[in-house]
């Protein structure tokens, strides 16, 4: 298989791994995408964040914002809550990398790194990865998603991808996928409607407490 081969079916995987994650956003979604999950790893959570960077009424302020080292890579971020772990292996996925989501009141989040390095030209194929990971565990079109507003950014002097994602049901979250020099960064936000905007807050506060070693910028272009 070719090593673009093994990137799109990580994507697929990972999206599979977050539409399992989302239940209550696709309460109907297909749950035959859990024969296709990455094995369960323990949880590498190495800090807590004592609120220390928690806004006076976010969506994530009645719960503890839990800093996250991914071991790997030695990128840091913060998540609303201890995340669960899935792994991805060489052996058994084709590709090395980890998946850390959280599940809120409002939604599902999803930070992912895969240790694959040059990814550069594979940012729209690992969109078009994660979208059609998705839809193939959603059994109505009500609960497809798309992706709209995709625009190409600098993130930290690193080529990366921004989109929103939105179905028919109401369903709505955000994509940024990040393409390193060694590693590639998938973080996902989804919720079920009426609850975009406090998910959407929840969104921005991770994507501003990511530490990234390997970054050749201190902020977004």
């Amino acid at each position: 298989m070719t090593r673009r081969s093994h990137f799109q079916r990580l994507l697929l995987l990972a999206a599979s791994t977050t539409v399992i994650a989302g239940g209550a956003v696709l309460p109907s979604s297909a749950m035959a995408a859990t024969a296709a999950a990455p094995h369960t790893a323990t949880v590498t959570t190495v800090a807590s964040d004592h609120d220390a960077h928690r806004q006076h009424g976010s969506p994530a302020s009645a719960k503890q914002w839990v800093e996250t080292t991914d071991a790997v890579s030695g990128i840091k971020f913060r998540l609303p809550g201890k995340p669960e772990v899935m792994q991805f292996t060489q052996a058994v996925d084709g590709m090395n990398g980890r998946l850390y989501k959280v599940r809120t009141d409002n939604g599902v989040i999803v930070f992912a790194v895969f240790d694959l390095p040059r990814a550069q030209g594979e940012l729209d194929d690992a969109l078009r990865g994660l979208v059609d990971g998705y839809n193939a565990g959603s059994q109505s079109p009500e609960h497809k998603l798309s992706s709209t507003g995709v625009h190409k950014i600098t993130v930290h002097g690193q080529p990366s991808l921004d989109a929103r994602l939105s179905a028919p049901d109401g369903a709505a979250g955000s994509a940024r996928l990040i393409a390193g020099d060694a590693h590639f960064i998938e973080i996902i936000s989804l919720s079920p409607k009426g609850k975009e905007k406090p998910m959407h807050e929840t969104y921005q506060q991770l994507l501003a407490s990511v530490h990234n070693p390997h970054a050749h910028a201190t902020r977004a272009d």
